[in-house]
């Protein structure tokens, strides 16, 4: 029976950070995984494990969902989103109680009918701004005219 790339890129999001279950790295991902990541870089499947239970603690109620997947030969693109609340220290942040929602695309590419290697590109610094961390547009824009006014 072939892999149903679709439905093994979705187990690895729901099982290991939706439920926690960190197995699934070995299950679906081969020793020689690679991940690309814009907060936590590129790592190996260990340090995927790792970079996946940090948000776990610092996100317990992590919950994602699947807006659209997309296969192409050994190729699955997974359009997803998380929420879950900021109860526990990330990244050197103490724990603020916000609940965040962020959403985000991976491409997860299949050789031997295991995940080689992906690449994950989210909305890191919505998360940041949600957290208090970061300056909304917004906010930028209203320090950028104040700063005008100051030099004129």
């Amino acid at each position: 029976m072939a892999l149903d790339l679709r439905r093994a890129s979705r187990r690895l999001i729901e099982e290991a950070f939706g439920k926690g279950n960190l197995e699934v790295f070995e299950e679906l991902c081969a020793m020689e995984y690679r991940t690309h990541d814009p907060l936590t870089g590129d790592t190996d499947r260990a340090g995927a494990r790792q970079n996946c239970a940090m948000y776990r603690e610092a996100f317990p109620d992590l919950r994602p969902a699947f807006v659209a997947a997309y296969t192409d030969g050994e190729m699955c693109v997974t359009h997803w989103r998380m929420t879950g609340t900021h109860e526990k220290a990330f990244m050197g942040l103490e724990p603020m109680g916000v609940r965040c929602t962020v959403e985000g695309i991976t491409i997860d590419r299949y050789w031997g009918g295991k995940i080689v290697e992906s690449w994950t590109q989210w909305d890191a610094l919505g998360l940041m701004r949600q957290l208090g961390v970061a300056p909304t547009v917004g906010a930028a824009a209203a320090r950028a005219a104040l700063e005008r006014r100051h030099r004129a």
